[in-house]
């Protein structure tokens, strides 16, 4: 026999018994159910620390979703971004199935309406489909479908918070500890009677909300999510401005809502405060000069503008033709120095604007040459210190925009109801403490791509990629061709 002829036959026994292998191989991996994730980040598979939280619970998990899982797969493809975000959702949830502390159920609300009116009679947690409502004994919290998505504007890339979001709230609800938004008292402030209609949503989150007289009780508890000064009408003291800044070293969260006062004093304490998130007030009130930019007759009442950043990202695209209204409003500008080469701990983002038809007069502090200034004025803004353990901030320059009497007459003189109560919320789930110190990695669309710089750059990848495994193709069918002929 000749030595080609071996040769050739070895070949085809070799690929014979690597196809025989391989179909029992197939079959055997099919019938016990293995899935291999194979994509970048891991995508579609649960973080080692996610593994770890979900095996150390010790008090069971009802996570219900509020539709069908399948049917998130309807109208898109496999291969495009809607599948890809509906599969990294659906195989979080099935993955936290398995585990002996969670339950999984599903409840399609179109079917079955009541089922919202059931867990949420007094409609406050504003539940619609796809979103997740976690309990844990009497303790419930939800989360909302539009959260868990955000695509990177770099990079275009869906990137997946389900996993981080879904697990901070398991582990809030099994911590026992409830979340409390404090509300300061002692400078004049609002009651939080007057804007119930916001305590009571937080109170259906999961929030206690609470008074707190800082001189009086000396520190600010650690149950603390935020501090809320609502209109304080007078500075508070130096004692209580050392108990705010030793709380925010500690990665302390505050909300100043810091409606103009008349009175001619300066709020040097709160200044300070504010200054060390690189943010200054103005001692002014704004109001509109086209009538059709401000609520009813009242041109103080103005109408607003979000600015365009990812925070307002969410409360943008559900605006549907809904204003934004910032009742008797201050502004605020940056102190940050945009020249220097040095880090800056904090960043900051402006959240609403004034359209450039609105004027401020001088209002209330002690300047005699306060000057009047027209155009976009910054009402609204967030910033956040890393060198504090990530204590963070949000201002606004009112605090009508929360007051219950304020919105009804908005809803009533305009016809529309104002987000800027959504605004708010939005801070303190941004503000979220627990939820924040729980590290999972975030997830991206599993797309492969190759970024190639030059033409040059891309010779060379086709050369490797195509003309390489060529040459060594054509190499081996030279060797079998001088074998054969031997």
């Amino acid at each position: 026999m000749k030595k080609g002829l071996k040769i050739n036959s070895f070949a085809w026994i070799a690929a014979a018994a690597v196809l025989a292998a391989a179909v029992p191989v197939n079959m055997i991996f099919s019938k016990i159910d293995v899935n291999v994730d194979v994509t970048p980040f891991s995508a579609y598979s649960l973080s080692e620390s996610a593994v770890e939280t979900l095996e150390s619970l010790e008090k069971p998990v009802d996570i219900t979703v509020l539709y069908e899982l399948d049917r998130l797969y309807d109208d898109s493809q496999p291969g495009e971004a809607e599948y890809m975000m509906a599969d990294m959702y659906v195989s979080t949830l099935r993955q936290m199935e398995e585990f002996d502390k969670i339950s999984l159920k599903e409840v399609d609300i179109e079917k079955n309406p009541g089922f919202i009116s059931e867990k949420d009679p007094e409609g406050l947690m504003n539940l619609s489909a796809g979103d997740l409502l976690l309990e844990c004994g009497d303790q419930k919290r939800d989360i909302s479908l539009k959260t868990l998505f955000t695509t990177n504007a770099e990079t275009g890339s869906v990137e997946f918070y389900g996993e981080n979001s879904i697990l901070g709230a398991i582990s809030y609800l099994e911590s026992g500890i409830t979340p409390t938004v404090y509300f300061a008292e002692g400078h004049g402030e609002i009651s939080t009677d007057a804007c119930a209609s916001l305590t009571g949503i937080l109170k259906a989150q999961n929030y206690e909300v609470k008074n707190i007289n800082i001189d009086l009780e000396g520190t600010i508890p650690e149950d603390a999510t935020t501090v809320v000064f609502a209109a304080p009408a007078k500075d508070i003291t130096d004692e209580e401005k050392d108990i705010i800044l030793d709380y925010t070293r500690a990665g302390g969260n505050l909300t100043m809502l810091l409606a103009p006062q008349a009175e001619k004093t300066a709020f040097r304490n709160i200044e300070e405060i504010l200054a060390t998130y690189e943010i200054a007030m103005d001692y002014n009130r704004i109001y509109e000069t086209k009538q059709e930019r401000y609520a009813g007759d009242d041109k103080y009442a103005i109408m607003c503008e979000f600015v365009d950043t990812e925070f307002n990202e969410a409360i943008i695209d559900a605006q549907s033709g809904q204003s934004i209204y910032m009742p008797d409003s201050r502004s605020f500008y940056s102190l940050a120095d945009d020249e220097s080469d040095k880090e800056d701990p904090v960043t900051q983002e402006v959240l609403v604007s004034t359209f450039d038809s609105a004027i401020s007069d001088a209002y209330g502090g002690v300047r005699t040459d306060a000057p009047t200034v027209n155009g976009t004025l910054y009402l609204a803004a967030n910033a956040e210190d890393s060198s504090r353990n990530g204590s963070k901030l949000f201002v606004a320059g009112s605090s009508k925009f929360i007051e219950d009497e304020s919105i009804a007459e908005i809803m009533q003189t305009t016809g529309t109801a104002s987000l800027a109560p959504y605004m708010f919320l939005s801070t303190i789930s941004w503000m979220d403490k627990v939820n924040s110190n729980v590290h999972f990695p975030t997830r991206v669309q599993a797309t492969d791509y190759i970024t190639i710089p030059d033409k040059k750059t891309g010779n060379i990848i086709l050369v490797i990629m195509i003309a390489f495994p060529v040459l060594i193709a054509g190499s081996g069918v030279l060797v079998w061709a001088r074998r054969h002929n031997a």
